[in-house]
């Protein structure tokens, strides 16, 4: 008798030694790569990131591609090429830790990741070619524009299409 109830209390016991919470997950992924996390990084923080780009990035650039892209301002595109690639380096640093702490990716899996980073990086750089642009004195904008308005609709239709997937898995 003394027996099962030994082995009972060792079975339930064990269940504490296998399960791995977040801290325990943040702690062995800081050993195995020798690196060292930033305190304010989580699991929540890297989900409401990726949703705020989601929600309120998209909507901020699409009021940019709307509204100042067309004037192919110099300084508007500065600005909105560093609010890019601000959020680009969020989203990469909680992808980093998302995927060293196998807790997944930014935006769900690998090849929705990569596009829409590499979507970033593609219009970060149109905005960099209008900033860098010579000075002329009659210049056809559109023509300008052209370039850096598509890589902002390619880039919508990505973002566009994961919100859209996040929603029909009831994961919004």
């Amino acid at each position: 008798m003394k027996k099962i109830l030994l082995t009972i209390a060792l079975l339930s016991l064990s269940q504490f030694g296998f399960s791995c919470d977040e801290a325990c997950k943040r702690t062995k992924a800081e050993a195995a790569n020798n690196v060292k996390f930033a305190s304010y990084l989580n699991a929540k923080y890297c989900k409401s990131t990726g949703l705020d780009f989601l929600l309120q990035g998209r909507k901020s650039l699409q009021a940019y591609r709307e509204k100042q892209l067309p004037t192919a301002h110099r300084g508007g595109a500065k600005n909105i090429r560093l609010f890019i690639m601000q959020r680009k380096d969020w989203l990469q640093e909680c992808d980093n830790y998302l995927q060293l702490t196998e807790q997944g990716r930014i935006f769900r899996d690998k090849d929705s990741t990569d596009k829409i980073i590499s979507a970033m990086t593609g219009t970060a750089a149109e905005l960099e070619k209008i900033m860098k642009r010579p000075k002329v004195e009659m210049e056809n904008l559109e023509l300008v524009t052209a370039p850096a308005a598509q890589k902002f609709d390619d880039l919508f239709k990505l973002v566009d299409a994961h919100y859209l997937e996040l929603q029909r898995r009831g994961l919004l």
